[in-house]
């Protein structure tokens, strides 16, 4: 099995590493859609990475790419299917195509964010567990040094 789609397989745990413009969003939004035709809940699909500007590229990906396969006809669609590494069946067609639809009215989508927002929201739901006070409020340390520094 190639790497791209050994590391795109929902039954395989993965991590990738590599530099910048060399397709590792292309591969997560990839594992997300075959996860997706895999029968996952989208709602239980969390996907972490470092920057906002990062995780709203990959939900923006990810409905486009969803969107690309419901407009395509048969064959264009088992191509893109096959260059995913997913092996077209006459299920997976209509399913790969009827995806942008179900995403649309999800009423929770695969979740895409970040490290920070991620541990922050775990933070708020278990302050106590985490010995934080309920309703603490994040500190911007880059605002405070200016506002100190004008003071």
């Amino acid at each position: 099995m190639e790497t791209a789609q050994l590391a795109s397989s929902p039954q395989h745990s993965s991590t990738v590493m590599a530099a910048a413009g060399t397709g590792k969003t292309w591969l997560l939004v990839t594992r997300l859609v075959r996860l997706l035709l895999a029968g996952t809940s989208p709602d239980s699909i969390l996907a972490i990475t470092f920057t906002r500007k990062a995780a709203a590229e990959m939900a923006a990906r990810l409905t486009d790419r969803l969107y690309s396969l419901a407009r395509m006809d048969d064959g264009a669609r088992e191509q893109a299917l096959r260059e995913m590494g997913i092996d077209p069946t006459t299920s997976s067609l209509p399913k790969a195509g009827g995806l942008y639809e179900q995403h649309l009215f999800q009423p929770r989508q695969a979740r895409v964010t970040t490290f920070h927002a991620f541990c922050q929201e775990l933070l708020r739901r278990f302050p106590l567990e985490a010995d934080v006070p309920a309703g603490f409020e994040v500190l911007d340390g880059a605002r405070l040094s200016q506002e100190e520094a004008w003071d």
